[in-house]
């Protein structure tokens, strides 16, 4: 199974053990897996039956990631780090360790193989910025560029924290054009994440911060959207049709017409 190193390659327990599969990562510029596991978890033994000891697994793993298996019991510093709520918990992280997206239960061979499959080979640009930012946590130009490049390689929740991070600096604050790009790549990260709430709670602060954007449009649909997930359907139908008769002929009426005809 997966705790057998000699066959799968994934490490297991002990912080020594996830301190070296750090370096393994780096040596390469991989991803993590970092999969939180317990005795007394129904669910992981499923993963340990039916899902880990499959050949095609274990060579994806051995592909795409270092692994590393953390028992929950005895590695409680490892699963406060990380917030762990419940078991099985499956982390994915930068060479260093820094959260890029996660799993919450048991995840079949087929769909785990997938996401293996679907993560980037190589993350070397994401570890150079890391480690920027083990330097100077509150860089505003690194906290950006590793917002972007986390955007970029499809990790939106990861890229709105450090958007989030980056706003809360004096810096972008004092940086108007800055801090309304940082907002609206939140907003559309939450729509990729289908966040409605988020996305139309963003996409409003944006239209109030900025009211004479060259944006606005996009910030009203994006606000419909957002509120057309949210199933809010009165909101988005007012935005939507403010999108219309305001800017009636633009690319984003068009959408705002195609979303109203869903509603």
């Amino acid at each position: 199974g997966i705790r057998d190193v000699a066959v799968t390659g994934v490490q297991t327990c002990a912080l020594p053990i996830f301190e070296k599969a750090s370096e393994a990562a780096l040596k390469e510029n991989k991803i993590m897996m970092v999969d939180f596991w317990a005795d007394w978890c129904a669910a992981c033994k499923v993963m340990d039956e039916d899902v880990y000891p499959d050949a095609e697994v274990i060579k994806t793993i051995n592909e795409n990631v270092v692994g590393v298996r953390i028992h929950f019991d005895l590695q409680q510093d490892l699963a406060r780090k990380y917030g762990i709520p419940a078991l099985p918990f499956m982390l994915f992280t930068d060479s260093y360790g820094n959260k890029l997206f996660y799993h919450r239960g048991v995840l079949e061979k087929e769909n785990l193989i997938m996401v293996l499959k679907a993560l980037p080979k190589n993350v070397a640009e994401i570890n150079r910025l890391a480690r920027g930012l083990q330097e100077d946590k509150n860089h505003v130009d690194t906290l950006l560029a590793m917002r972007s490049e986390l955007r970029k390689t499809g990790f939106y929740e990861s890229s709105s924290e450090y958007y989030t991070r980056a706003l809360k600096q004096d810096a972008l604050k004092k940086d108007a054009s800055k801090r309304e790009t940082a907002m609206f790549e939140i907003g559309k990260n939450a729509l990729q994440l289908q966040n409605g709430k988020l996305a139309a709670e963003t996409f409003e602060k944006c239209l109030k911060e900025f009211p004479k954007s060259a944006n606005r449009s996009t910030y009203m649909l994006g606000a419909g959207q957002g509120y057309a997930l949210d199933e809010k359907k009165d909101k988005a139908k007012k935005t939507l049709n403010s999108v219309v008769s305001e800017f009636p002929q633009s690319e984003n009426a068009g959408k705002a017409q195609e979303l109203l005809k869903q509603l």
